[in-house]
C-alpha cells in the first residue's frame, strides 16, 4: 500500500520521503521575527507595491520602515497605502553605488523591471511575453531615465545610526545597491540583511555567491539561511534565492 500511494503521489507531482528527526526548516520571515528587534529600523530597497511594507508590519510591532521604488506606478500604488503612515518613509528613486540617473527598463509584469536588460533567448520571456499577451521585444514597455542615490547618501541625509534590517530585491542590482552601503557596512551600522541571489540567465548579468559576499564576509556577516527558487539552472524558468546574513558583532554565531 506505501508503494502504490507513492506512485500515485509521484504522478501527481509529489515526491514522498522520511523526514529526519534531527533537522527542521524554518523558514525566513519566522527567523526574522525570531531575530530582528520588535521596533525595527528596516531599508526596504525594491519597495514595489508595498508588499514587503505589509509583511514587515505584520511581522513586527513598531517597525520604521524607509523604502525605495523607482517606478512611478508602483510607487503611487505604495504611497495609496502608506503615506498616511508616520513610521514609513517613501521614496521613488532607486539605490545604487552612485548618485546618477540611469536608463531603467520597465516591463509588463514591474517585478521584472531592471537596469540590467533582459536575454531574448530564454524560455523565460517566451512564456512571460506569452502571458502578458505581446512580443519579446514588447515586454519591455518603455526605458526610463531614473535617479539612483546611495544607501549612504541617504544614511547621512537623515542621520540615522543604525539600520536593524537591509531587504534589497532590485533584480540584478543587488551588489551594487551593497557598494553604496559600504561605509555603513564597515561601521557596523547595518545588523541584517535579506538579499534576493540571481543565478539564472533571465537577465544579462547573473550572480555566484562571491558577487554579494565581497561586500559582506570582510564586514563581519555571515549567511544564516537560504530559500531556494527552484534548486538548479536546468529546470524551470528561474534559479533564485533569498538570502539571510547576519552581523556577527551584534549575533552570537
Amino acid at each position: 500500500m506505501k508503494n502504490f500511494l507513492k506512485k500515485i503521489f509521484k504522478k501527481l507531482g509529489y515526491d514522498i520521503k522520511k523526514t529526519n528527526a534531527e533537522l527542521s526548516k524554518i523558514n525566513i520571515d519566522q527567523l526574522l521575527f525570531d531575530k530582528i528587534s520588535s521596533n525595527p529600523i528596516i531599508f526596504d530597497v525594491g519597495g514595489s507595491k508595498g508588499q514587503s511594507i505589509s509583511k514587515f508590519k505584520t511581522l513586527f510591532e513598531n517597525p520604521i520602515i524607509h523604502s525605495f521604488e523607482p517606478i512611478q506606478s508602483d510607487f503611487e500604488i505604495m504611497s495609496q497605502k502608506f503615506n498616511q503612515d508616520k513610521n514609513i518613509f517613501l521614496n521613488n528613486f532607486a539605490l545604487g553605488d552612485k548618485s546618477e540617473f540611469k536608463e531603467f527598463n520597465i516591463t509588463a509584469q514591474t517585478v521584472n523591471s531592471s537596469f540590467n536588460n533582459i536575454n531574448k533567448d530564454t524560455e523565460w520571456i517566451r512564456k512571460r511575453s506569452k502571458q502578458f499577451n505581446t512580443s519579446i521585444d514588447g515586454y519591455i514597455k518603455s526605458k526610463v531615465m531614473t535617479k539612483i542615490d546611495t544607501l549612504d547618501n541617504y544614511v547621512n541625509s537623515k542621520c540615522i545610526e543604525k539600520i536593524d534590517l537591509l531587504k534589497i530585491d532590485t533584480q540584478g542590482y543587488e551588489d551594487k545597491v551593497l557598494k553604496g552601503s559600504s561605509d555603513n557596512l564597515y561601521n557596523n551600522n547595518i545588523k541584517a540583511i535579506v538579499t534576493e541571489i540571481m543565478f539564472d540567465d533571465v537577465y544579462d548579468k547573473y550572480f555566484s555567491f562571491s558577487d554579494i559576499e565581497k561586500y559582506l564576509i570582510n564586514n563581519n556577516f555571515r549567511m544564516v539561511a537560504i530559500n531556494l527558487v527552484n534548486n538548479n539552472l536546468f529546470s524551470g524558468l528561474v534559479f533564485s534565492a533569498d538570502v539571510f546574513y547576519l552581523n556577527k558583532n551584534f549575533y552570537n554565531i
